[in-house]
């Protein structure tokens, strides 16, 4: 266990630019577009109300429920780019992993460690799952936390009660913790794609990105062009296969309209495969179907492979 934490702890130190800086920055956009608004329009429209005016408008003409759904709505919504940020930092990070120790010609300086190649791929693999999203989430708590102070100070400006008008009105916990499941169980969702992006990442010569990508584009062409590739139970070809998959994860990441009403939604609600309303449920539903079962299964056929190339791997 001591060896893997420090095997983690490498990744961390050796990736910290895109695990820490990254969300630090993320955040630094939302609080300055959140600026923007206060200093330079109160309320996009041709009344132009004052500051002043808008709050007294929200606290008449809206309930302390519905400011509270609001709220909750936009607490889940504002974690929508540090999900696809999140996510291309992931993707890049694995697909460069093992392919890094290779180009650089360290690879046998890491293999004179005691830590097994087991250990190694395990680290990588868990920082993609746990330490990329906790680093992410706790970039997401800091930009909310002085999101409601600049908020507060900004009302108390105008006379009027932050207390009042939102602070009271919804449950930060609530929406933190289905954001923080949502991660959790978008990294077991993912399982297939870093195993992989670990496979390819263990193997290809050089430009992984491409390798990554053109198989499963050649395979799908292949399988639309020589139909008896075709099988009963694969109905549709691969990249058919990869965009369902990837419309239906439990990360918080769209919207969708329900009776009118907009709401934020888990993955693309364009199948009906599963709900893509944001709850709890709705995300134990998907890790324990039938499509995450065979997600395991690829996954552990591809990070099997991953571990026979890198016993294998030399410098060259």
């Amino acid at each position: 266990m001591n060896r893997l934490l420090a095997l983690i702890r490498r990744e961390y130190w050796e990736n910290k630019g895109a695990l820490r800086t990254t969300p630090i920055v993320i955040g630094g956009i939302y609080i300055a577009l959140m600026l923007m608004s206060f200093f330079t329009t109160a309320q996009i429209d041709a009344e132009l109300y004052t500051t002043k005016d808008l709050l007294r408008k929200v606290v008449t003409e809206t309930t302390p429920e519905m400011r509270g759904v609001i709220m909750h709505q936009l607490l889940l919504g504002s974690s929508v780019l540090f999900t696809v940020a999140m996510s291309f930092v992931v993707f890049f990070y694995l697909l460069g992993s093992l392919y890094d120790d290779r180009k650089d010609r360290s690879i046998l300086f890491w293999k004179s460690l005691p830590a097994s190649d087991t250990l190694t791929i395990a680290s990588k693999l868990l920082t993609a799952m746990v330490l990329a999203p906790l680093t992410f989430f706790l970039g997401l708590l800091a930009t909310h936390v002085l999101m409601a102070l600049i908020g507060s100070v900004m009302i108390w400006a105008v006379d009027g009660n932050p207390w009042e008008l939102f602070l009271s009105t919804v449950n930060p916990f609530k929406a933190w913790g289905l954001i923080a499941a949502s991660w959790l169980a978008n990294s077991i969702w993912a399982l297939p794609l870093y195993g992989w992006l670990l496979l390819v990442s263990a193997f290809a010569p050089r430009v992984p990105l491409l390798f990554a990508t053109l198989p499963p584009l050649l395979f799908s062409v292949l399988q639309t062009w020589i139909e008896f590739l075709r099988t009963f139970t694969l109905k549709n070809n691969v990249v058919g296969i990869i965009r369902d998959w990837f419309f239906n994860t439990p990360a918080i990441l769209t919207a969708e309209v329900d009776d009118g009403e907009g709401r934020i939604a888990l993955g693309v609600p364009l199948t009906s495969d599963f709900d893509h309303a944001v709850t709890l449920a709705n995300m134990l539903d998907r890790l324990f179907s039938v499509q995450m079962l065979g997600g395991l299964v690829v996954a552990a056929v591809f990070l099997a492979g991953a571990l026979w190339l890198r016993r294998r791997a030399t410098e060259s």
